[in-house]
């Protein structure tokens, strides 16, 4: 009786496929399903008449999913506008004991020896074995029961694969031409010409692109000929690129009549040569004797190969106590769209300058990292909903100039770990929370070795940079009340713990900050502006001492 129905089946697709071939346009049609429990049937569906073969199998593989294993279609009627399909459901069984028959050669296969399981478990590795398939060239498999056999209240099934037609990947369009060139983006992706097919990689096209900030994806076209397929990506250019900068004259410090410059600059190109390489500049100097310098270029599947390389270079001046120097170079790569691993190596070089208080020090550091990045966030640049997690560890062998003895040796650890939250409390309201962590650990710590914590991107209402520290954990909780897209007024309240005990000197502090602010984006770039009012243990709440948090990016 099951050799007969799958005869049936076999007859009713292939009319239903001639039926289709009569239709070059594809149509919009109604599929009406018979046989099939309410809570499993679709209330209503229509789809393209070239997907009408697709869709009744999706039912029955859902029906085998809900333990169904003898279902099947039984036949089907083509109507004007509307198809009826008709199953057969057969008896539900919790327990099956079966065994895969199949011509291919994918390793994945041969672990499904006889074994008695589960429905959800038999599901689950029926499905790793289509995914197996689907990501090799085969999208189109699937598994069909050839026999079955019910012996003591158990069935027992015999299945076999159909991989289908062999798909290769062929050609990639983008669209617009001169957003990204199209040899970047088929190597960024993984979709590189004659490779096979790969329906993970396809459906992670939106996710992947979500990482080059200079485009966004509009619509997505994925077609098959020949044993090949096509994708075809329309893209819209960002504004992201920026710069800005402010300069100040101000007396010097030492009574002379020349003037010392101060001021900020901030430039950020994020698709250079069309290919989503990035180059950063950030230069700081807000007193005569302290300023910051920090470099940054990254450059995306480097050499073809699946990795992103990160090269940086920073430079800390503070005062006349201490100057840092960083090189850092890493390989960045994304096991999903929504992933970041990174491997690091980092050269850092402190010296101590003119520190009476001995708490600087000269030292040379090598460190070697992994760090990660999970998001599942509805926008990246401004999301609303969703999670965000970071982590960073880093091992240091810390080399330790002395003037009176000989070179001290030793290991440093550094960890750093941050979780972002974002929730909808309402039509325009968003609670964001997020709270950040780190940890430094060695044998001789050095104020120069420090974390550096305070003002916008940490603990609002102190001044950049203004608390060093050996570990630290603080939260910022904010309301949001958007008025547009990306345009909002916010509250917050940022709330820290910290800590350092270094070679001549320990400190610990809660300090916290509130405030109000806004941000509003326009045609020409984004406005932010805080409000914010301090308190730490030697210092309460104080409008004197408030500060006002001001960023302006023009956009191009």
């Amino acid at each position: 009786m099951l050799k007969y129905r799958q005869i049936y089946n076999l007859i009713a697709l292939v009319m239903l496929f001639a039926a289709l071939s009569q239709w070059a346009t594809a149509q919009k049609y109604e599929v009406v399903l018979h046989g099939i429990p309410d809570r499993l049937a679709d209330a209503s569906s229509t789809v393209d008449s070239s997907a009408v073969i697709q869709y009744t199998r999706q039912v029955t593989h859902r029906l085998q999913r809900e333990g169904y294993w003898l279902s099947s279609m039984d036949s089907i009627t083509w109507r004007e506008g509307q198809v009826e399909a008709y199953y057969y459901l057969g008896s539900r069984y919790e327990r099956v004991l079966f065994e895969l028959r199949s011509d291919q050669v994918i390793e994945q296969e041969r672990r499904l020896s006889r074994d008695k399981n589960s429905v959800a478990q038999v599901n689950k590795r029926i499905e790793g074995i289509l995914s197996h398939y689907e990501d090799n060239g085969y999208p189109f498999a699937s598994v069909v029961i050839d026999s079955s056999v019910v012996r003591d209240q158990a069935l027992y099934l015999w299945l076999e694969i159909d991989p289908g037609m062999l798909i290769r990947f062929d050609s990639l369009e983008v669209v617009p031409a001169g957003v990204l060139k199209e040899r970047f983006v088929s190597r960024y992706l993984g979709l590189n010409y004659g490779h096979y097919y790969s329906e993970s990689r396809v459906l992670d096209i939106g996710n992947k692109l979500e990482n080059i900030p200079a485009v966004k994806l509009k619509a997505m076209e994925s077609t098959f000929s020949l044993q090949r397929s096509q994708i075809k990506l329309e893209l819209e250019r960002q504004k992201v690129n920026y710069f800005d900068g402010i300069l100040g004259l101000v007396p010097s410090a030492n009574g002379s009549s020349r003037v010392d410059i101060t001021g900020e600059l901030n430039l950020s190109l994020k698709n250079l040569f069309q290919s989503a390489k990035q180059f950063e500049l950030h230069w700081e100097r807000y007193t005569t004797n302290s300023q910051r310098l920090e470099i940054h270029y990254l450059h995306p599947a480097f050499l073809g190969m699946p990795l992103d390389l990160f090269l940086g270079y920073d430079q800390l001046k503070q005062d006349t106590l201490f100057s840092n120097r960083s090189l850092k170079a890493a390989f960045d790569y994304y096991p999903s769209g929504r992933m970041k691993l990174r491997t690091s190596y980092e050269n850092e070089l402190g010296n101590e300058l003119n520190d009476d208080s001995g708490e600087s020090g000269s030292f040379k550091i090598d460190y070697y990292g992994l760090s990660g990045e999970y998001w599942r966030l509805d926008d990246r640049t401004t999301p609303r909903q969703g999670i965000a997690l970071a982590f960073d560890t880093q091992v240091g062998y810390k080399d330790i100039r002395l003037d009176t003895v000989a070179d001290v040796e030793t290991t440093q650890y550094r960890l750093s770990a941050k979780v972002r939250y974002y929730q909808p409390v309402r039509r325009r309201s968003v609670l964001h929370v997020a709270v950040s962590g780190g940890w430094m650990e060695s044998d001789v710590l050095y104020l120069n070795d420090l974390f550096r914590l305070g003002g916008l991107r940490s603990i609002r209402g102190f001044n950049e940079n203004e608390f060093y520290a050996g570990s630290y954990v603080y939260t910022n909780l904010e309301w949001r009340f958007y008025i547009e897209n990306k345009s909002y007024l916010l509250a917050f309240y940022d709330q820290g713990w910290m800590s350092y005990d270094i070679v001549r000197g320990s400190f610990s502090d809660r300090p916290s900050g509130v405030g109000l602010g806004m941000q509003f984006d326009t045609a020409g770039g984004s406005f932010l502006m805080l409000y914010g009012l301090g308190r730490r243990e030697n210092q309460g709440f104080s409008f004197d001492s408030s500060k006002i948090h001001f960023g302006y990016s023009a956009l191009f």
